[in-house]
C-alpha cells in the first residue's frame, strides 16, 4: 500500500515557505548582480586606465627626433652598402637602353643617379622638417578648440556614466570595447614611431631604386609610406577635436548644446560616439596612406595629361609627326625613284636594241684549189 507524498508547505506555515523561496530567489540574483557588476567594474577600470595612458601618450608622446647621432650612423652604414646597389641600377638602366635603342633610357638612367643621391641626402631632413610640422598643427588645433585631445575624448568615456553603473551587462561590453580600442591606439602610436626610424633609415635603398626602370616604384612607395606615418598624428587629432565639437558642443565659438536625451541614452550615445572615433582613429595611418597614394596618382595623371596637352609637348609632338611623314615621303620617293630610273633604263635598252638592224655576218670568199 503506498503513502501520499506529504507536502510541508499547507496550512499555516505556507507563508513561511514563501518567505524562503524569495530570500533564495533574492540572495541568487544578488550574487548573480555582485558578480557580473564586478567583472563590469573591472573592464570599465582596465579600460579607463589604458585610455588614459594612450590619450596622454597622444597629447604628450616624446617626439620623434631623427637627427640624433645613431640614427644618422645607421643611415651612413645603409648608404655606404647601397653604393653598390645604385652602381648596378645604372648599369642595368644603361644596358637595357642600349639594347632596346632607346635613347631616352639613358637620361633617366642619368637623373635617376642625381634624383638617389640627392633624395638620400635630404630623406631625414625633410622628414624631421614634415614631424616638426605636424606636432605644431597638432597643438594649434587643439588650442584652437580650447581643450586637449585627452579632454575631448573624455567627453565621449565617461568611465562613471550611470548606464555602465546601472547594467553590468553594458559595462562589460563597452569596457571590453574601449580596453580594446584603446590598445590598438596605443599601438598605433608606438608602431608609427617605430615605423618612421625605420623608414627613415631604409631611404637610401628607397632612393637607390630611381636609377632604373623596374625599381622606380620603391621611390614613390617610400614617399607615400611616410607621409602616411607623418600625418596619420595629425588625422587623429582631428577626428577626437572635431568630434568633440561636432557631437559636444565644444569649440572656440560654440557653446554647449543642451540634450533633451534622458540620461541613459544620452550616456549611451556618447560611448557610442567615441567608439566609432576611436575606431577611425585606429585606422588612421591605412587612411592616410590611402589617400595619399590616390592623390598621388591622381596627381600624375593631372601632370600627364597637362604636359601632353601643352603648347610644347603638342608643338614638338607635330613636329615630329610632321618629319617623320617627310622623312617617309623622301625615302619613298628616293626608293621609287632609283625603280623608276631603273625601268627608264630597262626600256632605252631594249628600244635602242628593236631600232639597230641586224647585220648579218660577212661569209668568206670562196676558194679554189687552182692558182688564182
Amino acid at each position: 500500500m503506498s503513502v501520499a507524498a506529504l507536502d510541508p508547505c499547507v496550512g499555516p506555515i505556507t507563508f513561511l515557505c514563501d518567505l524562503a523561496s524569495n530570500a533564495a530567489g533574492s540572495a541568487a540574483a544578488g550574487a548573480s548582480d555582485y558578480v557580473l557588476g564586478g567583472l563590469g567594474a573591472a573592464f570599465v577600470d582596465a579600460a579607463a586606465q589604458i585610455g588614459t595612458g594612450a590619450l596622454t601618450a597622444l597629447d604628450s608622446l616624446t617626439p620623434i627626433d631623427l637627427s640624433v647621432s645613431w640614427l644618422r650612423d645607421n643611415v651612413a652604414v645603409i648608404a655606404t652598402i647601397t653604393l653598390p646597389v645604385l652602381v648596378a641600377f645604372f648599369a642595368l638602366q644603361v644596358l637595357t637602353s642600349v639594347l632596346r635603342r632607346e635613347p631616352g633610357g639613358l637620361t633617366r638612367a642619368v637623373v635617376g643617379v642625381g634624383k638617389a643621391v640627392l633624395g638620400a641626402a635630404l630623406a631625414l631632413g625633410v622628414t624631421q622638417v614634415a614631424l616638426t610640422a605636424v606636432d605644431e598643427l597638432c597643438e594649434y588645433v587643439a588650442a584652437s578648440a580650447g581643450t586637449t585631445v585627452a579632454a575631448a575624448a573624455g567627453r565621449f568615456f565617461d568611465f562613471s556614466a550611470p548606464v555602465l553603473v546601472a547594467s553590468p551587462g553594458l559595462a562589460i561590453v563597452f569596457g571590453l570595447a574601449m580596453m580594446v580600442g584603446f590598445l590598438l591606439l596605443w599601438g598605433v602610436l608606438l608602431f608609427r614611431k617605430a615605423a618612421l626610424i625605420l623608414i627613415a633609415v631604409l631611404a637610401p635603398i628607397a632612393f637607390a631604386g630611381s636609377a632604373w626602370d623596374q625599381t622606380r616604384v620603391w621611390t614613390r612607395r617610400w614617399i607615400e609610406i611616410a607621409a602616411a606615418l607623418v600625418f596619420s598624428k595629425l588625422v587623429i587629432v582631428v577626428v577626437f577635436v572635431v568630434g568633440a565639437s561636432a557631437f559636444s558642443g565644444v569649440g572656440p565659438d560654440s557653446t554647449a548644446t543642451t540634450g533633451t536625451e534622458p540620461v541613459g541614452v544620452a550616456g549611451l550615445s556618447d560611448l557610442l560616439v567615441g567608439l566609432l572615433l576611436l575606431s577611425i582613429a585606429v585606422f588612421a595611418p591605412w587612411l592616410t596612406w590611402r589617400f595619399v597614394h590616390w592623390s598621388g596618382m591622381e596627381a600624375a595623371a593631372v601632370m600627364n595629361s597637362a604636359v601632353a596637352a601643352g603648347p610644347i609637348t603638342r608643338g614638338a609632338r607635330n613636329a615630329g609627326t610632321q618629319t617623320r611623314g617627310l622623312a617617309q615621303h623622301a625615302a619613298t620617293t628616293m626608293l621609287l625613284g632609283h625603280v623608276g630610273a631603273a625601268g627608264t633604263a630597262a626600256k632605252m635598252a631594249r628600244g635602242r636594241a628593236a631600232a639597230t638592224p641586224v647585220r648579218p655576218a660577212p661569209t668568206p670568199p670562196p676558194t679554189t684549189g687552182g692558182r688564182p
